[in-house]
């Protein structure tokens, strides 16, 4: 059965931390409520975000673990509590939130969320449960240990593979180990996947269709050309992360 996560089965517009930068030009700061907001009101289905804890043990939305390319600041976001956090002026004048914010500021929005610390797991999982909003949150991060930790918490939270389950996924195909393919995917929802990574490629409409067979959905990240999207999508992708979504969403509907 499909989970309410991925319900109902549609193509899956995830906007990569928001929507930043406009087709006007204009720009906001990642990964804050303003970039969350005009992405869902120009149609993504999904918000692709990222959690690093404060020193207070707060899940923070943020990308880098320091805030110098963000804020201008030469600190870690380890190191500063989530007060200090959420006083920060970014580069465009936003403000950073809390995961915990975020959930119940956008209360009917479905998050797509990257754990990127090992700091970060209890505070995610702390957020998720106070906002009851297992059913609307896919959990991954690209450590196994740490997705691994967050979901054995969250009972039937939806789930996509690590960097390494990604690969051992591909080579089971490769090698046409069916059970071994069967297995890995059972406990996956989704890939959320590059195109290639070296030399291996996953865009191939071969093994799109295998791991889609299993029920498995692919989403494939950072698409920013709506023409190689169109492909994808051909290829048999259920959904396409882009930090320009709304030109995605366009091309697609033609």
């Amino acid at each position: 059965m499909t989970k309410p996560y991925l319900s109902p089965v549609s193509f899956r517009y995830l906007a990569h931390r928001g929507l930043a930068v406009a087709a006007d030009g204009s720009q906001l700061d990642e990964n804050t409520a303003e970039a969350f907001a005009r992405a869902l009101e120009i149609g993504a289905t999904h918000i692709e975000t990222d959690v690093q804890a404060s020193s207070d043990g707060v899940a923070m939305i943020c990308h880098d673990p320091d805030l110098s390319r963000i804020a201008g600041v030469t600190k870690r976001v380890s190191e500063l509590t989530a007060a200090e956090l959420l006083n920060l002026h970014l580069e465009h004048g936003g403000r950073l939130i809390t995961l915990e914010q975020a959930l119940v500021q956008f209360g009917s929005a479905r998050f797509n969320i990257d754990i990127k610390g090992e700091a970060a797991i209890e505070p995610t999982v702390a957020a998720i449960l106070k906002t009851g909003a297992i059913d609307r949150v896919l959990v991954s991060s690209f450590s196994e240990k740490r997705r691994m930790a967050a979901i054995n918490q969250l009972p039937g939270v939806c789930t996509s593979a690590s960097a390494n389950k990604l690969l051992q996924v591909w080579l089971a195909w490769r090698l046409g180990l069916s059970g071994w393919l069967a297995k890995l995917l059972k406990s996956l929802d989704a890939l959320q996947l590059p195109t290639h990574r070296g030399v291996i490629r996953f865009d191939s409409e071969k093994f799109i269709r295998e791991v889609s067979r299993h029920g498995t959905e692919l989403h494939f990240w950072t698409i920013n050309d709506p023409m190689l999207a169109q492909v994808l999508r051909a290829r048999g992708a259920q959904g396409i992360v882009s930090d320009r979504i709304d030109d995605i969403i366009v091309a697609l509907a033609e």
